[in-house]
């Protein structure tokens, strides 16, 4: 049975909880009677897999979503066409709002509602939250109205700019794919995004050849997908003169810069192929974007423009080194590639560009030591630079210092033709290969590609085994998708197949082996989670003792 837009607002606002929720106060929350709510948990759940525990609340207690369970659920919002997805109060807020701010006609209750498909009482009430949620902000935004404009956010330009970044990267990053729809569809952003996608496609390696630097694709598509909708923001504000000088003093030192002329040379491709002019202001906004974003590849990284920055991280590694347990591999290597990511990041510190790791919590639960290390040690490059980092930030210097650590070496011969495949970036890919090396020091992991990368080595490679982050990823030789950050299950599947080679991927993995045997005496799901992990760790050390005895 599929789910409608009702089923769907009930299955959003179980992903959103952090806590138990009762059924009486879902009903309560979404407008909707107990009966109406167990008459859409039971259609959810003969939506989902067989293997996905049905979703159950418990008496007094009420239902929270495990982390299969939910990542179960979002794949079936996913799979809603945008027709039939109904938007949660968050989602309608976020769309009144970039609607608000890149509105070229009058914004009225009307519109609003038009827009959302909701009474006039419901959009009233998310104006209302949107106005306690801009207090609380740090910008510092007001929703006002005007005779002329109607409903308008009112800031300092710069402020406002990088409120609605902040804004875009929320939508487009954590936005679920339906939700996405909607939003350029609803908004007429549909052939926009198409121009500056296609643009940016053919002409990348071009800008990345004039900057000497090669973006993470990762963060090339948010780029192109946030940039016109920045642009489109910025020219709605109708600056004056006064207000655009003010900007372009704050902007005046990105002009030093390579990424200055790669942007010049977008301006022009887009001038030349859609007739879309970009203004001074523009491409010096664009350019604060190139200075900002994560990099994998700089050859500028041991340029003398940033001495002092190479000396700081220079003194920091050997700092890190001092207050902790660890040792680094190769300082030099180390050194580069700090450079260039604390490059971009001290330009996001300085033009306030949001920024967040994904990987955040799984690096906090599976690497606590380290994240610990890094966190206290990064005083040191606080000072040093007047900046606060944050938990993402933290995250961030976490994976680079994991990837530059010794792990244990063996003499072991080589045994099977192992490739990992990753489209994370040059960080997470190092972190993954010290990961798996830990984990299997008898065994060779003889390169570590991108997709693309495999693709076109393919046929030339003998090839045992691909362990692969991305999802999707079909090959001919025999795969095992894995989190970038390795969870126990992960460690062990690698392993079961390093002993007994064979279609181990297909079968029943050790999750659900554990969830089958321990259902029948262990009723609570948050349970349930703990005893199966101290299991699954269990167990991946059982693996690693005996690989370790083998091997004497």
């Amino acid at each position: 049975m599929a789910i409608d837009k009702s089923s769907s607002a009930l299955l959003q606002h179980l992903l959103y909880l952090t806590t138990p929720e009762t059924v009486s106060n879902m009903a309560k929350n979404l407008g909707q009677s107990r009966r109406k709510i167990y008459y859409h948990l039971d259609k959810i759940n003969e939506a989902l897999p067989e293997s996905i525990p049905p979703l159950t609340p418990r008496s007094r207690v009420g239902l929270l979503l495990t982390p299969e369970q939910k990542a179960a659920c979002r794949l079936l919002l996913e799979q809603m066409d945008s027709y039939s997805y109904m938007l949660n109060s968050q989602e309608r807020i976020q769309l009144l709002t970039l609607y608000i701010v890149i509105a070229t006609e009058r914004v009225t209750i009307e519109k609003m509602q038009q827009l959302t498909e909701v009474s006039r009482n419901t959009v009233l009430s998310d104006l209302s939250e949107m106005r306690r949620l801009l207090r609380l902000d740090q910008f510092q935004l007001t929703l006002t109205t005007t005779k002329t404009q109607g409903y308008v956010l009112r800031a300092q330009p710069f402020a406002k700019l990088q409120y609605v970044y902040h804004l875009l990267y929320s939508i487009f990053s954590d936005g679920a794919a339906p939700f996405l729809s909607i939003v350029k569809e609803k908004l007429n952003l549909v052939d926009l995004l198409a121009d500056f996608e296609q643009i940016a496609r053919q002409e990348w390696i071009r800008l990345e050849t004039i900057v000497g630097k090669q973006i993470n694709r990762q963060e090339l598509t948010l780029l192109t997908q946030i940039l016109p909708c920045l642009l489109q923001a910025y020219r709605n504000m109708n600056l004056d003169a006064e207000q655009k000088a003010v900007l372009q003093v704050d902007f005046a030192q990105v002009h030093e810069r390579v990424e200055y002329k790669a942007a010049q040379y977008f301006a022009d491709c887009l001038q030349a192929a859609k007739e879309i002019h970009l203004d001074c202001i523009e491409v010096e906004i664009l350019t604060i974007l190139l200075l900002s974003y994560r990099k994998d590849r700089d050859l500028h990284a041991t340029s003398e423009d940033f001495v002092d920055l190479r000396a700081t991280l220079e003194h920091y590694i050997w700092y890190f080194q001092n207050q902790s347990k660890y040792i680094v591999d190769k300082p030099e290597e180390l050194l580069n590639q700090l450079t260039m990511h604390f490059k971009a990041l001290l330009f996001r510190k300085r033009y306030g560009i949001f920024s967040k790791n994904p990987l955040l919590e799984q690096i906090k639960s599976k690497y606590p030591d380290l994240f610990a290390y890094c966190r206290v040690t990064a005083s040191l490059l606080e000072e040093a630079w007047e900046v606060q980092l944050t938990d993402d930030d933290i995250a961030d210097l976490s994976i680079q210092m994991g990837g530059s650590l010794k792990t244990p070496v063996d003499k072991g011969q080589e045994i099977l033709h192992i490739y990992l495949v990753s489209d994370e970036g040059i960080a997470i890919q190092k972190m993954l290969l010290k990961q798996i090396q830990y984990h299997l020091p008898n065994e060779m992991i003889h390169a570590v590609f991108t997709t693309e990368q495999y693709r076109s080595v393919e046929d030339l490679l003998e090839v045992d085994l691909v362990i692969t982050t991305s999802e999707g990823f079909e090959v001919a030789a025999p795969t095992l998708q894995v989190s970038p950050i390795l969870e126990s299950r992960d460690i062990h599947r690698i392993q079961q197949f390093i002993h007994e080679p064979g279609p181990f991927s297909s079968g029943l993995e050790l999750r659900q082996q554990l969830e089958k045997l321990l259902s029948p005496y262990v009723s609570s799901p948050d349970d349930m989670k703990a005893l199966r992990y101290q299991i699954e760790k269990l167990y991946g050390q059982r693996m690693n003792l005996s690989q370790l005895m083998e091997g004497e």
